[in-house]
C-alpha cells in the first residue's frame, strides 16, 4: 500500500510539473519551461537536466534504484519530463533535440515495462504516443532499443484480450 501511494504520489507531482512546463510552451516562454523541467528534475528525482542530458538511459536508470528494486515512479517521472522536455524543442522547430529526448523516454518506459509482467499493458498507451512521436524520426533508434520494442509488441500482442492500458 506504501509502495503504491508513493508511486501515485511521484507521479502527481510530475503531472503537475508538466502542466506547468506545457502552459510556458504554449506561451512560447522556451528559456523558462527548460528551467522548469531543470527545477522538477532536481525537486523530484535529484538529477540536473544537463546530467539527464548527458548520460544514455542505460546509464540513468541504475541511478532510480530504491535499494534493489526499480523505482517505477522515478522512471515515470523521468520519461515524462523528458517527453515534456521533447515537446518544448518540438514547439521550437528543434526535432533533433526532440527525437533524443523521446527516444530516451521510450527506453525508460520500456524498463517500467518488462519490470513487471503487470506494467506490459499500464504503460501502452505511453509507449503509443513516444512512437507517435518519434514517427519518421531521422535519428537512427539504438539496436537494443528496437530489440526492446520488437520484444515488448510482440508480449502485448500475447496478452489477452481486454488486457489493455485504459
Amino acid at each position: 500500500m506504501f509502495r503504491e501511494d508513493y508511486v501515485l504520489r511521484m507521479i502527481e507531482q510530475a503531472v503537475t510539473a508538466v502542466t506547468a512546463i506545457l502552459g510556458l510552451t504554449r506561451l512560447e516562454r522556451y528559456p523558462e519551461a527548460l528551467a522548469e523541467v531543470d527545477a522538477a528534475l532536481r525537486r523530484l528525482l535529484g538529477l540536473h537536466l544537463s546530467l539527464v542530458t548527458a548520460l544514455p538511459a542505460a546509464e540513468l536508470v541504475p541511478m532510480l534504484r530504491w535499494g534493489e528494486k526499480l523505482d517505477i515512479g522515478k522512471l515515470v517521472v523521468l520519461a515524462e519530463l523528458l517527453q515534456a522536455e521533447g515537446d518544448i524543442y518540438v514547439a521550437q522547430h528543434q526535432a533533433g533535440e526532440a527525437q533524443a529526448r523521446y527516444l530516451k523516454a521510450l527506453e525508460l518506459v520500456l524498463e517500467v515495462a518488462f519490470e513487471s509482467e503487470n506494467n506490459l499493458s499500464v504503460v501502452q498507451s505511453r509507449v503509443a504516443a513516444l512512437q507517435q512521436r518519434l514517427d519518421g524520426a531521422t535519428l537512427p533508434v539504438p539496436a537494443d532499443l528496437a530489440a526492446w520494442l520488437a520484444h515488448y509488441q510482440s508480449t502485448v500482442a500475447g496478452l489477452p484480450a481486454g488486457a489493455s492500458a485504459e
